[in-house]
């Protein structure tokens, strides 16, 4: 298994940190922490001691907020870290209720209780907190030592919070012209310009091509907008009835294509305009396959002979549509009010995430090199545990575990930033390849960037490059989450999933291991699940194991869809077939990480909070649980988990309390009795 970290993304001593990936051995692995010697620079002891004492005051405010709690931390005799975590702990956990009788609630009960509002996660909580550093960085004045990439992204944040008089001059300016010109090709080349399909739209959210009946920006007209929307079209030509009933005959479509043609045949067969250049602006040759479905051309002529066969209104319709269209794409934009949220959504991160990742490492790089260290380490202990619990499996055959172990130590493991996250020619390829200014208005800047997205992803869909992991799995590198990719055999943990509520380099080791290693532990399990015995270790697809393994696997999935088929809430109950690979991948994660955990920390030292007995085993198993907690009403919980046909997760309590309750080493840290409510005598296994 190939550990990766980034050592470059941050200004460090090279002879500490090396200049490339790294490979970690578990024979290799140790967490134990050097003490530093201390300075000789005056000025450096006197900047620590400033930061002790910031510190301390931060302990002192820490401990009053828990103070309403009879279990306290005694700052007096407990090193500033020990209390800084009992804190982050005490916040959380109900001690009015027995862990074994209910441990979510147990673990979750008083941050439950200290929400203001439903419908919010501990997650959704830290995960606002880092965005608004991102956005303060964002805000932040443009320098000219700033990177060409880091100029870009500020600019387009701030000049679509600053909602402009320009995006209503381009806008106006745009339409008119839309609407001046004399023949539908340059109409539709124009409309592609601006970054929108007319007739025909292609889809390059995702692969194969496809070619989509109706433009994505005409799937939400109704008769009772589109008349409003004419009105503001610089003329009504009359068309509002063809229109409403092309958007139907072209919904009636919308099923998955399956037909594979090429641009030439559209091309070709479109009677009413000249395809050619308005598919080249998006990169699209003649050449190109894509699909669609069967009989979208054939429909797409009839509805233009039966209702639109006078080349006026043909005209006249086309443009009323690109009208339309547009103000679907601009116009609604330029007028409405833009907040920090709604920029840096849809648009700063989405378009520019691997840049707005760079900012935020070159920003708040302090501890980077010590957490990437730290989560190296696990990763190793984790992986050597998961290589231990297949070699002692007795569900698969000894050629089963080798092809397992095999599958195990190829995933390919990123870990936080990717090599090149500073290098700005690297930036540009991926997000943007131009240069934005504060003279041009937000919607100019919106046009140049999606169209560079536009072409970027049909051309990566046709023709894709040789992968680097980096860009392939790691995404905005910023997102509060880690992930599996099943065609690469490979695991990313990005630089988002290094801060509470998933790690702090301040906690003990069992919390480390309790809620960042059971989410790596989680990731490494989605290799083995019902999706992941069918990719070998390469990431192809074939059967991993022999029939006999994988139905012995598939006996122990009954298990836990039985047992999940038995959870839920009030009258609703979890599909635990819907969702056996995360509830699968969420106990062999709990599983792993709790090994390796006893492996990594076996001095087992203590840590006390005075008055609650908190043993290494019940940190662990805490950590693990305060991951989940949330505050959700039963509306959110019957609308994401229950009539959600394609929720693939079970709800958060139940994330926690299922592995909890296949797990014999809870009942022992907790002294929970054979026939309390958290112990299952099934348990229910991974491997």
């Amino acid at each position: 298994m190939m550990i990766v970290g980034n050592k470059n993304a941050v200004d460090v001593d090279q002879n500490e940190m090396g200049t490339g990936g790294v490979q970690y051995k578990p024979k290799d692995s140790k967490l134990a922490t050097s003490p530093q010697k201390p300075s000789r620079c005056m000025f450096k002891n006197l900047l620590f001691g400033l930061m002790a004492l910031f510190s301390l005051s931060v302990v002192a405010l820490m401990t009053w907020i828990i103070s309403k709690s009879s279990y306290q931390v005694k700052a007096s005799d407990t090193p500033v870290n020990d209390v800084i975590s009992s804190s982050y702990l005490l916040s959380k956990i109900d001690v009015s209720v027995d862990p074994c009788d209910d441990f979510y609630q147990y673990s979750c009960g008083s941050w439950v209780q200290s929400q203001w509002k439903d419908d919010v996660s501990v997650i959704d909580k830290e995960n606002a907190r880092y965005e608004e550093r991102i956005k303060k960085y964002l805000a932040e004045d443009i320098l000219d030592s700033d990177l060409v990439s880091y100029k870009n992204v500020k600019t387009m944040y701030q000049a679509c919070i600053n909602n402009g008089e320009s995006d209503l001059t381009d806008n106006d300016a745009w339409i008119k012209r839309l609407f001046d010109f004399t023949t539908i090709e340059d109409v539709m080349n124009f409309a592609a310009e601006l970054g929108y399909f007319v007739f025909y739209e292609v889809n390059v959210e995702w692969g194969p091509l496809s070619m989509n009946p109706v433009a994505r920006y005409a799937w939400n007209i109704h008769e009772d907008n589109i008349e409003d929307m004419i009105k503001d079209l610089p003329e009504d030509l009359g068309q509002k009835d063809n229109i409403m009933k092309y958007v139907e005959t072209m919904k009636s479509l919308a099923q998955k294509s399956n037909v594979g043609t090429t641009i030439s045949e559209f091309i070709t067969r479109t009677t009413c305009a000249n395809l050619t250049e308005h598919f080249q602006t998006f990169g699209l040759k003649p050449s190109d396959d894509i699909q669609a479905h069967p009989d979208l051309i054939d429909t797409t002529e009839q509805f233009f002979t039966d209702n639109l066969a006078d080349g006026d209104e043909l005209f006249k319709f086309a443009k009323t549509y690109a009208g339309i269209l547009f103000q679907q794409r601009y116009t609604r934009l330029a007028r409405r009010e833009r907040n920090h949220m709604f920029c840096y959504t849809y648009f700063t991160s989405s378009y520019f995430g691997f840049t707005v990742g760079s900012l935020m490492l070159a920003r708040e790089n302090i501890n980077y090199t010590e957490t990437l260290k730290t989560v190296q380490e696990m990763v190793s202990i984790i992986t050597e545990e998961y290589r231990q619990t297949i070699s002692e499996s007795n569900l698969l055959s000894q050629e089963g575990k080798s092809s397992a172990i095999k599958k195990l130590d190829n995933i390919e493991i990123l870990l936080g930033a990717a090599p090149w996250i500073k290098n700005d020619t690297h930036l540009k390829k991926l997000n943007y390849d131009g240069e934005l200014n504060d003279v041009m208005s937000f919607l100019k800047m919106y046009k140049m960037v999606d169209t560079f997205h536009q072409k970027k992803k049909i051309q990566s869909i046709l023709h894709p490059p040789v992968s680097d992991l980096w860009e392939v799995t790691m995404g905005p590198q910023i997102s509060l989450n880690a992930a599996y990719y099943q065609d690469g055999n490979a695991i990313s943990v990005p630089i988002g999933a290094f801060i509470p509520p998933y790690f702090d380099s301040r906690w003990p080791l069992p919390m480390k291991f309790g809620a960042l290693g059971s989410i790596i532990g989680h990731e490494i399990t989605h290799a083995f699940d019902q999706k992941g015995m069918h990719y070998d270790s390469k990431g192809l697809q074939n059967d991993l194991w022999s029939s006999e393994d994988a139905e012995s696997v598939k006996n122990e999935q009954n298990c836990l869809i039985n047992q999940y088929n038995g959870f839920g809430h009030q009258n609703f109950n979890i599909n635990g077939t819907l969702t056996l690979e995360e509830n699968f991948a969420d106990n062999g994660g709990l599983t792993v990480s709790y090994r390796a955990y006893k492996n990594a920390d076996k001095k087992g030292k203590p840590f006390k909070i005075h008055g609650l007995d908190l043993t290494s085993d019940k940190l662990f198993f805490l950590s693990y649980a305060q991951i989940r907690c949330n505050n959700y009403s039963m509306d959110k919980l019957d609308y994401e988990y229950y009539d959600n046909p394609g929720n693939i997760y079970s709800p958060p309590d139940f994330r926690v309390t299922g592995p909890i309750k296949n797990n014999r080493h809870f009942s022992k840290a907790f002294s929970c009795s054979s026939n309390s409510k958290m112990i299952d005598s099934s348990r229910c296994r991974t491997l």
